[in-house]
């Protein structure tokens, strides 16, 4: 049996002397500070203040799409808010869950038990893990305040959002004054909150908007200066990620993203300076990558939504109506062999697909229909998406039809 013996494969090995210190583009490095998120730290401030004048924080949500600093804010503020305690002798303490996988109030509180007792308590009935969470709490400090990331992805039964607020008043927690933080992707989670949710749950609403080009390139100029060695970076290649990302979701994570891929690039060409054309190749590299995973993790019903989407974006009909994308959904559904969801269900499977970013809708006045109606378009590339849908075997076909049946294509890859 042959075996190479490597030679053939020294550049791809080839490590070369573009970066310095890598973690600093990594996504769960956390910078010591977000200058372009000023006004929205200094709310969340605000919100935390009344814990010094013997009040329970305020409930906040800070609300906005992926990559826009929402996290590494609060856990900046929250860090100056434990110094801040502790130099006035005020006991506080934070309990943090990520609800990314916890599809329910329960399993979120099951979560802070088990990171507090050492045992998850699944399989009691939820009063008595709820009253465990709240012993969690009364253990920690005088004031608690629990930061509930991508709180959206609870479901629709938001028991926790209600307790939480009303333990004191409950008798579930007698010493500890408790605060919410949460954080959420989603523009339509408050808004479907349960009155009696919302009525005793948020004080303040805190939007963190899309950046702009110059506010990431001063994010990216300031992970460069740690990420690579010096002068191994052009200010070009910086502006032009910055403006790829400012374009498409106004997400630093995508702008650094797209740096960090970028100095790969450069590796994989021998170079020792990320130029504009090392950018260009690693936006396409890294909207390939995205897209994959985002499509391969949807269930049948979003991909066939999606494929629909996709449909009407080949016809050159964006933004289109729900019910122009419903329509192309409806004829799917019996080419591929899945159920049709009703109009409401199908929609919801849209604002999931703009949830993590693939499609994008905004609801604006309708066409003397009544009152705002959702208007959607892709915001991936659509022949990328195409390309990724078409190695899936069941939509592989239809695929093949949606694309050669277009007369009007603006794709330029088909």
């Amino acid at each position: 049996m042959y075996m190479s013996d490597g030679s053939d494969l020294d550049d791809v090995w080839a490590t070369g002397e573009i970066f310095d210190d890598e973690e600093v583009l990594h996504e769960h490095w956390t910078p010591e500070s977000v200058p372009e998120r000023e006004s929205e730290r200094d709310e969340i401030i605000r919100g935390l203040r009344r814990a010094f004048r013997g009040e329970a924080p305020k409930n906040m949500f800070l609300q906005g799409k992926t990559g826009q600093g929402k996290t590494a804010t609060a856990q900046h503020v929250l860090e100056m808010f434990e110094q801040r305690a502790d130099q006035q002798n005020l006991d506080v303490d934070t309990v943090y869950v990520s609800c990314a996988n916890h599809k329910s109030s329960y399993k979120v509180a099951c979560d802070i038990v088990e990171q507090y007792m050492g045992e998850n308590p699944y399989g009691h009935g939820q009063h008595k893990v709820f009253e465990m969470m709240f012993d969690v709490f009364e253990s920690l400090a005088e004031i608690v305040v629990v930061v509930l990331d991508e709180v959206d992805s609870i479901g629709d039964k938001h028991d926790i959002l209600y307790s939480i607020p009303r333990a004191r008043k409950q008798g579930d927690v007698k010493n500890t004054k408790l605060g919410i933080i949460g954080i959420t992707n989603d523009s339509t989670f408050l808004s479907n909150l349960d009155p009696k949710v919302k009525s005793s749950l948020y004080d303040s609403v805190i939007q963190f908007d899309a950046y702009e080009s110059e506010e990431l390139q001063q994010i990216l100029s300031r992970r460069a200066d740690r990420a690579f060695v010096d002068g191994a970076v052009d200010d070009s290649a910086i502006s032009l990620c910055a403006a790829f990302a400012a374009q498409d979701k106004g997400s630093a994570r995508q702008a650094i993203d797209n740096l960090y891929e970028a100095g790969e690039v450069a590796l994989d060409h021998a170079d020792d300076l990320i130029i504009d054309d090392h950018v260009r190749e690693a936006e396409e590299r890294v909207e390939k990558r995205y897209i994959t995973q985002s499509i391969n993790g949807l269930t049948i019903q979003d991909q066939a939504t999606l494929t629909a989407m996709v449909s009407v974006s080949v016809d050159g009909d964006e933004p289109a109506r729900t019910r122009r994308v419903y329509s192309e959904y409806s004829n799917l559904c019996s080419e591929i062999g899945v159920n049709k969801l009703a109009f409401d269900r199908m929609r919801d499977h849209l604002l999931e697909l703009d949830m993590i970013g693939i499609i994008d809708g905004k609801k604006r006045t309708g066409d003397g229909q009544g009152g705002e109606k959702y208007y959607w378009e892709m915001s991936t590339d659509t022949g990328t998406t195409i390309e990724v849908l078409e190695s899936i075997s069941r939509l592989d076909d239809v695929i093949d039809i949606v694309v050669s049946s277009s007369q009007n294509s603006s794709i330029t890859n088909y």
